[in-house]
């Protein structure tokens, strides 16, 4: 499903680039968009950081043409291949780092193409990696059971609610698995949390 968004149709409008489940790669989007907004004001996350999340989650699964296992690497390379229409090259290094960092690795000062990017953009990176890879895991089962989140705040921890007409325990079970960077990052844990509704 394309939804309307200005973050995803200037991602959009930025290139077409191909990804192996289109369905999955936007849904992943809209998820980590509703978590960057509801967490954008707690952390003081920047507006710019919407865009580049939104195209980094769009492409993320990019590199799974050439391998399955590596997918997170080759996307970093797709992304940083071609140009992207109205990103500058270190808007374009972000995003390529983002989708890069989706799983597996956590950002570090080893690899080469994290180590590329200008300080200022090092941590905001991580944070977005870190939401990025929890709206993946909630969409485990590439059939998007998971149809909207809601945060909740608390002392020390927060609460993200995956809303649902099913039970989806794939996807919680995933997204609490992905959710170590967050906590590394945001130095606040992380508790996904079931929320059923009969009709969405």
């Amino acid at each position: 499903m394309t939804r309307a968004d200005p973050s995803l149709e200037r991602a959009r409008a930025a290139a077409s680039i191909e990804t192996p489940d289109h369905e999955h790669s936007e849904h992943v989007a809209f998820l980590a968009l509703q978590l960057f907004d509801q967490l954008r004001d707690r952390f003081h996350l920047p507006p710019e950081g919407r865009d580049l999340l939104a195209a980094a989650a769009l492409w993320h699964d990019c590199g799974q043409f050439r391998s399955l296992p590596e997918h997170h690497r080759y996307s970093f390379d797709r992304i940083m291949a071609i140009p992207l229409k109205g990103f500058d090259r270190t808007e374009q290094l972000a995003i390529a780092n983002i989708a890069r960092y989706h799983r597996a690795a956590e950002p570090s000062l080893r690899h080469p193409q994290f180590q590329r990017l200008p300080p200022r953009f090092r941590h905001l990176v991580e944070q977005l990696a870190a939401i990025l890879r929890i709206a993946e895991g909630l969409d485990a089962s590439h059939q998007q059971f998971v149809k909207d989140v809601l945060i909740e705040f608390s002392d020390g921890y927060i609460t993200i609610y995956a809303v649902s007409n099913t039970y989806p325990s794939l996807e919680v079970e995933k997204a609490q698995a992905r959710a170590g960077l967050f906590r590394t990052v945001f130095g606040k844990d992380v508790l996904i949390l079931p929320q059923r509704i009969e009709s969405v």
